[in-house]
């Protein structure tokens, strides 16, 4: 069975939406920030911190493409809680 983009998928009603698959759209902004995390706190050096900080704002960002699939009543909740979560990786020192 496979399944296309088109907006009539019952799965994908808005189309162009990553064909249903939206773990798939983060899985690897998602390990670089695990990985970063990892050795952040093995190695807490200003670099490791900034690469910390980088791989989250990714992952909010690649995040925030998902939502896009979202209805439209949830996305402002989600894009809220995304800039506010990418605020406070903002405000973390890296000391």
């Amino acid at each position: 069975m496979t399944f296309g983009c088109s907006k009539d998928s019952p799965i994908n009603p808005l189309g162009g939406c990553f064909a249903g698959n939206w773990a798939e759209q983060y899985a690897n902004e998602l390990t670089d920030w695990t990985n970063a995390a990892t050795a952040y706190s093995a190695d807490p050096t200003p670099a490791n911190c900034s690469k910390y900080k980088t791989s989250a704002k990714n992952y909010l960002d690649a995040l925030r493409e998902v939502a896009k699939c979202m209805p439209t009543a949830d996305r402002s909740e989600i894009n809220a809680s995304i800039n506010e979560a990418k605020a406070e990786v903002d405000k973390e020192g890296c000391d």
